[in-house]
């Protein structure tokens, strides 16, 4: 019971960062671009430690985090050159437009973990590792994104025109 509080939590924490940043236009700079992902990397990491602390192997989660991470960034890349970024009057800010694509992520994200945690209760660890994977894969596509948003931060520095 105290894991399914504690993953309430979590879905909430990450719904409201996810609404808040990544569901209206948010004016971003480029000092402040990777703070949304470093976030949501700890609290990947933390739920992680959860599985581990539900006696999940250590190997098991890290290659889940790891090979969800990994299949999620070239997601990213992809959704990241649909993203639509407009140039401000000011260097070093863009704006990003929002995308409902991110709360999907997210959403399948959670509810993949909670279905296998839910309907497969007797699984064992591995199926909690799992789990962990699809967090990864959510925050792996984040990064892909930042990193094309990022690349797109450079060219609007070289071009140097507003607007």
């Amino acid at each position: 019971m105290r894991e399914g509080i504690s993953t309430l939590v979590w879905l909430l924490v990450v719904a409201a960062i996810v609404y808040f940043r990544l569901l209206r236009p948010v004016r971003l700079r480029a000092s402040r671009l990777w703070v949304g992902p470093a976030i949501m990397i700890v609290l990947t990491l933390l739920l992680a430690w959860g599985s581990y602390e539900g006696h999940a192997p250590v190997l098991e989660i890290a290659l889940a985090v790891v090979l969800g991470a990994l299949l999620g960034l070239p997601f990213g890349l992809l959704r990241g050159r649909h993203t639509r970024v407009r140039r401000t009057a000011y260097p070093h800010v863009l704006i990003v437009e929002p995308s409902v694509i991110p709360l999907a992520i997210w959403f399948i994200a959670f509810a993949g973990r909670a279905v296998l945690r839910i309907a497969l209760p007797h699984a064992g660890p591995t199926a909690l590792a799992a789990s962990d994977g699809f967090l990864a894969f959510a925050v792996g596509s984040l990064v892909g994104a930042r990193l094309v948003i990022a690349e797109r931060f450079k060219e609007a520095s070289r071009s140097g025109v507003p607007g």
